[in-house]
């Protein structure tokens, strides 16, 4: 099984956790972030104490323009074009000012990720909530898992 299978499986088992920001406990409670973080550790991809996220608030992407995401994701993975997307590739979304919204691709255009009041959920890439009101998709960067070394 490739490392993109793994992540996409271990994804799956996180459907139906509730959202709760700054929170990863599979079936109690992730925000998005929290649940790459989940999958990866899940998978058996890193360790349990190999990264944590700063807590942050729910409201940053409103008022700043930092992309929090990227330092994390810049020790996970690397950046592939969203055109070349793999079973298990991070996708990260902007919302507000920057980047604050991340899905793991699980295959036929489908996503996995934890979304408020809703909790983790499969959604379609073609999903009105992936585009802004102009029709414009809200797809910022692709990350694809890199081997330890």
């Amino acid at each position: 099984m490739t490392n993109g299978e793994l992540i996409a499986n271990e994804a799956m088992t996180w459907l139906c956790t509730p959202h709760v920001d700054n929170c990863m406990a599979k079936k109690y409670g992730v925000d998005c972030a929290h649940l790459m973080l989940g999958v990866l550790i899940g998978a058996n991809l890193i360790g349990d104490d190999d990264m944590h996220i700063e807590h942050y608030s729910n409201e940053w992407h409103l008022h700043r323009s930092e992309d929090k995401f990227l330092k994390y994701m810049d020790r996970i993975g690397y950046e592939v074009d969203v055109d070349d997307l793999q079973v298990g590739d991070f996708i990260l979304f902007q919302y507000g000012r920057c980047i604050s919204h991340g899905a793991i691709y699980i295959g036929d255009n489908m996503v996995v990720h934890a979304y408020v009041d809703m909790g983790v959920i499969i959604s379609n890439l073609d999903d009105v909530i992936f585009y802004d009101s102009k029709g414009n998709s809200r797809i910022r960067k692709v990350y694809r898992y890199k081997e330890r070394e």
